[in-house]
This record gives C-alpha cells, sequence and structure tokens, in this order.
C-alpha cells in the first residue's frame, strides 16, 4: 500500500458553455476522485478568465481548481478523462510536497486591471518608462541635456555652437587675430 499525496489540479473548460455545464464538469471530475478514494481538501472555481494564448481556436475559458489526497495512480485516470472531455481545453496536475504551499485561483490578476495596465502601456504610462525620481520632470526619451562648453579634444576655426554671445565675439576677434598673425609672418 502506497501513502496518500496531496495534489493539484487545474483545468480550462471550454468558454461557451453554461454556467451549469461548468458546475456538472467539476462535479464529475470531484465524483471521479471521490469514487478512485481520494479525499478532497478543496475546490475552487476561477470564473471566465482570458487565456495567455490560444488554446484550441480559444482565447478565454472557465478555470477550475481542485486541490485532493490521493494515491499516486488516480493521476493516470484523472488525466485520462481529461483528454477525453472535449469540454476541457487545458489541464495541469502536480504533487504538492507539504499542504502550507496549496496556491489558490484568487492570486490571478483580473482581467480588468490588465485592461488598464495596457491602455497605460499603449500611452506610454508606467510600465515602458525609465526611472525616474521623485519631483524629476519627466524628458522625452532621446532628448540630451545640452552643455554649456565644448568638448575638450574638439577644435574649431569659429565660434563654438555652445558659445554665449559674448563668448561668439571674443572668440571672433581672437580668430581675426590670429588670421593677422599668420599674414605677418607670411
Amino acid at each position: 500500500m502506497s501513502t496518500m499525496r496531496i495534489y493539484e489540479s487545474v483545468f480550462v473548460l471550454h468558454p461557451e458553455l453554461s454556467e451549469e455545464d461548468v458546475e456538472s464538469s467539476v462535479n464529475k471530475v470531484v465524483a471521479l476522485l471521490e469514487g478512485r478514494g481520494a479525499e478532497i481538501i478543496c475546490t475552487e472555481r476561477g470564473g471566465k478568465r482570458r487565456l495567455a494564448y490560444v488554446v484550441k481556436k480559444q482565447r478565454y475559458g472557465y478555470y477550475n481548481l481542485v486541490h485532493f489526497r490521493a494515491e499516486p495512480g488516480i493521476l493516470e485516470e484523472l488525466e485520462r478523462v481529461y483528454r477525453l472531455d472535449e469540454q476541457v481545453i487545458r489541464y495541469l496536475s502536480f504533487r504538492i510536497d507539504k499542504e502550507e504551499q496549496l496556491t489558490s485561483l484568487t492570486r490571478m490578476g483580473d482581467d480588468e486591471r490588465r485592461y488598464d495596465d495596457r491602455e497605460d502601456r499603449r500611452r506610454g504610462g508606467r510600465r515602458g518608462e525609465p526611472f525616474r525620481a521623485r519631483g524629476e520632470e519627466r524628458k522625452p526619451m532621446g532628448a540630451r541635456a545640452r552643455t554649456t562648453e565644448p568638448e575638450a579634444d574638439f577644435e574649431s576655426d569659429g565660434p563654438s555652437v555652445w558659445a554665449s554671445e559674448a563668448e561668439e565675439s571674443e572668440a571672433t576677434s581672437s580668430a581675426e587675430a590670429v588670421e593677422q598673425l599668420s599674414e605677418e609672418s607670411r
């Protein structure tokens, strides 16, 4: 005789089912487990939610979660039933080491909040923005701060693009002085 282990089984049902059909499918799984000697810890219905990706041409599905304590051989029969049932579009069953590790469908995010996040990202809000400290103004992406001094290794004949008007006149007069000296030396 083997020992009883704790299992978690999540299955997603077809989105076009009525509430009664969803309830009967969950009851069918629970009845199968109890018929094979499993002890049901809890069942939870997550409702109709959007899937992360298209599964069997469906974007939505009814999420259901069952925690149970059973012998290891029962998983084969449970997964066979999932595969044969046309209402089940996806399933996952696995063993839990400790009862404290049991999860809940209530931890899943709401579809409404996901929609709000998507809208914020379209408008360039929250997720896509670079980090800013408090009080720091929002700058457009790619905008660089202009310096007031030219780069040290950059040499130019004319006035610098960073120079003020006073510096421009000094640069012009010094450039003229250099030209006069070069003409005199010729």
